[in-house]
């Protein structure tokens, strides 16, 4: 088997194109004939006015920083003193000249007027040699936010006619403007989900398909395949919900037979009172969904599987058989696990917030949500057993990662507007092929005690919040590598990473059942992450003979990464040699029998990380868009219905400039640093120019691939 490969190794790599990045706005001109002469005699058709440059210290300084200013006067001619040589600059409204000015250098016998709390810099009376130069510079204060461009007037002489100006603009960062962060605990209209009772873990259906108005609906074990037990959520304009089933298209209804009000199904009707449904949180992603017609909830008076749905009076809070998971027949995620990092470096340098395709800027997991997203992804690395990320010293995978607090904040957001959360454990930054330090010298059966304890734990510590997750992966992208070589799985031996996978899912399952903190409610769905270096087939074959519990299959796909979506595209080109993805999902599918969720993806709207693939380039806004759409339309056409999802990496990680110059994006070795993933976000980078424009109005805008992942 060919060596496995792992993009996410590679995405804290800081590139050279970004060592470029925002040498802002210094410009040069010269030879600009734009008055009459200094001198009262003609000049000399040689001589050549002097030129000046500009630039700021930094690109950014937060509201009353400083800078410095610096210019650069210089004689151009050859055999040609100049006298005389000054100019004025008029700082822009929102700039002034620091006290003290800090003044450095000089231009000879000059006289430099920069003076404390005022608002210009002025040179006069410079002489420069044939050829020469001065250079000084001065603080300036940003005392207005926004972005402040400077311009010069000429530099004159008394020996040439006047020169050109300089500018130079700098960004001074106001106080954030962090968008309030919402609560609308919905579904999305429009979007399938499976209910489940949270007394029962079973799942709402027909009773054996019916497709007869009036027969009941029931309650049945889990199932990916059959469509009876999915269920469209449509919001009607008075604020309450139609619920109608995928396969038989018929609502969700009430009838009361010999007393009992029973929940039944029928034609679709928006003017029906009974057909329409009030859903109230209640915690971990749970509703009661009442009647408006009887103001009943939805109950089932049995555990077991074909009993049907009646309606119940409330009596207090709702028992946990009157209360229902909305879970997504199809994930359609975000990995916006560095989100709460992201958010904090734009407080920090007052940069302006994400925007909707409106211009108004809005939180981000808000934004999503309004284009069909229902899912995200966190990857927390908790301190103990790794090494704490927010330390000072952090290097290397550590440094791209947030911490237990961060995640369980941006968890509680998710579920606050109803969607699904997806956790992946063991995650070092980079990917889990590390042992935490704390367990750097286990055996390999005191690490299933380690992996045990900690899941546990920190599914307990989500659930106790009210935020259980909807999904757990175990360690990603584990085929390269899981918990050092004790853990890791090969072709030869599988059986240390198995016993670690098994306590591992024993431990999800147990921190669902405890009852130390409230009633036990259904465990969330589980799934092991690879990537196509090993072939899903021959890895879960593997998985099943050797006994792990597991839900789902979640696997990473990057066209640029690992090979062609489709036969079409392995037709056009395979510069790699390799396995085409939609035949290794359908056989996968077929062979396996487990549903499939692409966890990670991501593809080029733009030349940026990483070198462009051959079948959707050059790279586009259009082909980033046509990319998910395919990629969509290949999981929803896999067999038996297994399609489960997509999710997108790091969607709104665009470029985001320090105070001090650089990026926080690939900062080697900084507890701030986040991912480089220019030109593969689906919000824009604003950097068409070549480097970052974070004052063009689509700086931190959704392009239209977010729309092509939430099937809008």
């Amino acid at each position: 088997m060919a060596s496995p490969r792992n993009p996410m190794s590679r995405r804290p790599r800081f590139t050279s194109r970004f060592a470029s990045f925002f040498l802002m706005g210094i410009s040069v001109v010269g030879n600009v004939a734009c008055g009459g002469s200094s001198s009262s005699s003609p000049p000399s058709p040689a001589a050549l006015p002097p030129t000046i440059a500009k630039a700021f210290g930094s690109a950014s300084v937060a509201l009353n920083g400083t800078t410095t200013l610096t210019f650069n006067l210089v004689n151009p001619n050859t055999s040609l003193s100049l006298s005389g040589v000054g100019f004025n600059d008029n700082l822009p409204p929102g700039q002034s000249v620091a006290t003290p000015n800090g003044l450095t250098g000089s231009c000879g016998s000059g006289i430099i007027t920069a003076a404390g709390g005022s608002n210009s810099v002025a040179v006069s009376g410079t002489t420069l040699a044939a050829g020469a130069s001065c250079i000084f510079a001065v603080n300036v204060m940003g005392t207005t936010s926004g972005t402040q461009n400077n311009t010069t007037g000429a530099i004159t002489s008394n020996e040439a006619k006047n020169g050109g100006t300089a500018s130079a603009s700098l960004i001074v960062a106001g106080p954030s403007q962090q968008p309030p962060q919402p609560t609308d605990i919905t579904p999305i209209s429009g979007q399938s989900y499976y209910v489940l009772d949270q007394l029962s873990g079973l799942q709402v259906d027909l009773d054996n398909g019916s497709t007869t108005a009036g027969s009941h609906l029931v309650q049945d074990p889990r199932s990916f395949t059959n469509t009876s037990r999915r269920w469209t959520f449509t919001q009607l304009s008075d604020g309450s919900w139609q619920i109608s089933n995928v396969q038989n298209s018929l609502c969700f209804d009430g009838a009361n037979i010999s007393g009992v009000t029973y929940v039944v199904q029928n034609a679709c009707s928006s003017g029906a009172a009974t057909q329409r449904w009030t859903l109230s949180a209640t915690s971990n992603g749970y509703y009661t969904i009442s009647n408006n017609s009887t103001n009943l909830v939805v109950d089932v008076p049995s555990m077991s599987g074909g009993t049907s749905l009646v309606q119940a009076a409330l009596s207090g809070a709702a028992t946990q058989s009157q209360q229902w998971l909305l879970r997504p027949v199809f994930f359609q995620g975000i990995d916006n696990a560095l989100l709460e990092k992201q958010e904090t470096a734009r407080i920090e340098t007052g940069l302006v917030w994400w925007k909707d395709t409106n211009g108004v800027q809005t939180d981000v997991l808000q934004i999503l949500k309004r284009h069909g997203i229902n899912t995200v992804r966190i990857r927390p690395t908790s301190a103990p057993p790794y090494s704490d990320p927010s330390q000072t010293g952090c290097t290397g995978n550590a440094c791209f990662t947030e911490t237990d607090a961060q995640d369980l904040n941006l968890a509680n957001r998710t579920k606050n507007l109803g969607m699904s959360l997806e956790l992946t454990l063991f995650f070092d930054g980079g990917s889990s092929a590390s042992i935490p330090p704390a367990w750097s010298n286990h055996t390999l059966m005191q690490l299933q005690n380690d992996v045990y304890n900690y899941v546990k734990a920190e599914i307990m510590s989500y659930r106790q919040a009210g935020t259980m997750p909807d999904l757990v992966a175990i360690g990603n992208e584990v085929d390269t590598g899981f918990l050092g070589s004790l853990g890791s799985p090969t072709g030869a031996d599988f059986s240390g990473f198995a016993s670690l996978q098994v306590q591992a899912m024993q431990a999800v399952a147990d921190a669902a059942a405890d009852t130390s903190i409230g009633p036990a409610i259904p465990p969330p769905l589980t799934c092991i992450h690879i990537t196509p270096a090993w072939n899903l087939t021959q890895f879960f074959t593997l998985v099943n003979q050797n006994n792990i519990p597991y839900d789902a299959i979640c696997q990473s796909y990057y066209p640029f990464f690992h090979g062609p979506l489709t036969d079409s595209q392995l037709a056009q080109a395979n510069p790699n040699n390799q396995p085409v993805e939609q035949d290794v999902l359908v056989d996968a599918a077929n062979n396996i029998g487990k549903p499939i969720f692409i966890i990670e993806t991501g593809e080029h709207y733009e030349n940026g990380f990483e070198s462009n693939d051959p079948w959707y380039s050059p790279p586009s806004q259009l082909l980033q868009a046509q990319f998910l759409t395919d990629l969509r339309t290949v999981q929803q056409g896999l067999p038996n219905n297994l399609g489960m999802g997509i999710e997108y990496w790091d969607a709104e990680g665009v470029n985001i400039p320090r105070l001090n110059g650089g990026w926080f994006n690939g900062g080697t070795n900084l507890p701030v640093a986040v991912y480089v993933w220019n030109g593969l976000t689906i919000f824009n980078n604003a950097d068409s120019s070549g480097t970052t424009n974070i004052g063009d109005p689509s700086y931190s805008t959704p392009l239209s691939a977010l729309d092509a992942l939430g099937g809008r």
